[in-house]
């Protein structure tokens, strides 16, 4: 969007990088910290985004590009302040299980759809739905393992949501050939830092204060006339 993309594209575009980024994540935190990731929960979030996918994929293209644009600013808006601790969301460290047996599997169920849908709509869905949903809806999970249970879980989600948009024809292979691989780098750098050196205040704050600085450039940006598509 920054780039000037109309915004379905835009998202459709950032799920051809998100999928094989997520992937090559997975194979590097499976190394770095192997037991890191629940796979069974994980398992179950990528059904549920195979559900989620597709409900997504067909309210984006009736949707207005400003129409779009707008509930993607409040969507970075909320996501960055909850970040910040605003809605309670900022400090997760040692919180206990919170659910158990099957209620477990139906949270992650239902994490799996919304995810779905949020990243046929705004091509992002694990980090801003799927890991604090682990962290502060079923609980018992670390930051570090519920990023890595997220990120297995987003692979077959966003491959799902990206052969949706292929379809719909939003994607720009340029721009996916240029991204991927600086994004497939900077991913095992990131998983080294987050399992290994940086703390999770941090990954808060630096996470937070960029999608706020993205919303704010969104905002400045007039969509004029541009299609969804």
């Amino acid at each position: 969007l920054l780039g000037g993309f109309p915004a379905g594209r835009a998202f459709g575009t950032a799920l051809w990088v998100v999928a094989p980024v997520a992937f090559i994540a997975v194979i590097a935190g499976t190394i770095s910290t192997p037991g890191n990731c629940d796979w069974l929960v994980a398992l179950l979030i990528a059904l549920g985004g195979q559900l989620g996918a597709p409900f997504g994929a067909r309210v984006l293209v009736n949707m207005t590009e400003g129409g779009l644009r707008k509930l993607f600013i409040f969507f970075l808006v909320y996501i960055a302040l909850r970040n910040f601790g605003v809605f309670g969301g900022g400090d997760v460290a040692g919180i206990e299980a919170q659910l158990e047996g099957m209620w477990v599997y139906v949270v992650a169920l239902a994490l799996g759809g919304l995810a779905g849908v949020t990243s046929s709509l705004f091509g992002v869905g694990g980090g801003v739905v799927v890991v604090p949903g682990l962290l502060l809806a079923i609980g018992g999970f670390s930051f570090p393992a519920a990023a890595a249970t997220s990120l297995a879980a987003m692979v077959p989600t966003a491959l799902r949501g990206a052969w949706l948009a292929r379809s719909q024809r939003r994607l720009d292979y340029e721009a996916v050939k240029l991204l991927a691989p600086v994004a497939a780098g900077a991913a095992i750098v990131a998983v080294w830092l987050r399992d290994w050196v940086v703390g999770q205040e941090f990954l808060n704050i630096t996470f937070a204060s960029f999608l706020l600085f993205a919303a704010l450039m969104l905002w400045r940006r007039a969509p004029g006339k541009t299609p969804t598509i």
